[in-house]
């Protein structure tokens, strides 16, 4: 009988330049409670931001001695010479073995010579 009356209902409004159903858009604007409230949290969020960053520390300055408040901050290094080239752990670990094996085996020869030289 009358389609557009029925699209309506259903929440949709007729589309007649594509000639498809579209879902009816809401127009009346949010009530003034829920903005209300949002702005208030929102506006509460960045204050308390904004003055915790502002805020002074006292545990945090006070822990640098008298004697290095005076001093200039350390020079600055490019990042490739601060972090210089390390060995693997695998070849270090390779290494200290080595060197325990060793010591272990020059221990073992010690002993053996006191060993001898008791009667």
């Amino acid at each position: 009988m009358y389609p557009q009356a029925h699209l309506c209902i259903k929440g949709e409004i007729p589309d007649r330049t594509r000639g498809i159903a579209m879902p009816a858009r809401q127009t009346t604007p949010m009530p003034l409670a829920p903005r209300l409230a949002r702005l208030t949290v929102l506006s509460a969020c960045a204050l308390l931001s904004v003055t915790a960053a502002c805020s002074r520390v006292p545990q945090l300055e006070d822990r640098l001695p008298a004697d290095l408040r005076s001093q200039p901050y350390p020079q600055l290094l490019p990042l490739d010479t601060a972090l210089a080239q390390q060995p693997l752990p695998e070849e270090e670990s390779a290494e200290l073995s080595e060197a325990l094996d060793a010591r272990a085996d020059r221990l073992r020869s010690r002993a053996e010579a006191l060993r001898r030289r008791q009667p």
